[in-house]
């Protein structure tokens, strides 16, 4: 799991690097895995009080405790996950895959990303639908 999550970082990086705003590579990074892990942690909250309801009450969150816990997220992002001299490594590391090995790196990657955001929504809907909450 920690090689993927190696091969993650380095092929957001490189596609934030050489993409057409890649002023700020290492905010893209950050700010990709740390929406990703936001939905992740929402759809296990998600699961956590759909089978405590009956006997735990969470209260409504305001929006701006939401941006608030986000931004804390990207910040502590930014402290376990951004390591200048590892990310270089994970380039020195990954630069010679061939290309059948990146094609398939790509897909992993991109279906990793896209399940764990626009996935979550579907799920969590369809987790509401079946404690009846929505």
């Amino acid at each position: 799991m920690r090689q993927f999550y190696k091969y993650i970082i380095y092929r957001l990086y490189t596609w934030a690097k050489n993409g057409p705003s890649n002023s700020t590579p290492i905010l893209n990074v950050l700010i990709t895995l740390a929406f990703v892990h936001y939905m992740q942690l929402g759809i296990v909250l998600l699961i956590v009080g759909l089978s405590l309801r009956s006997s735990v009450h969470f209260p409504r969150i305001g929006p701006e405790y939401i941006v608030g816990f986000m931004f804390l997220l990207l910040i502590a992002h930014y402290f376990l996950f951004y390591n200048k001299e590892r990310w270089a490594s994970y380039e020195k590391e990954f630069k010679d895959e061939s290309p059948e090995e990146s094609r398939r790196g790509k897909i992993y990657v991109l279906v990793y990303l896209i399940g764990s955001t626009l996935g979550a929504i579907p799920l969590m809907l369809l987790l509401g639908k079946i404690f009846h909450t929505i």
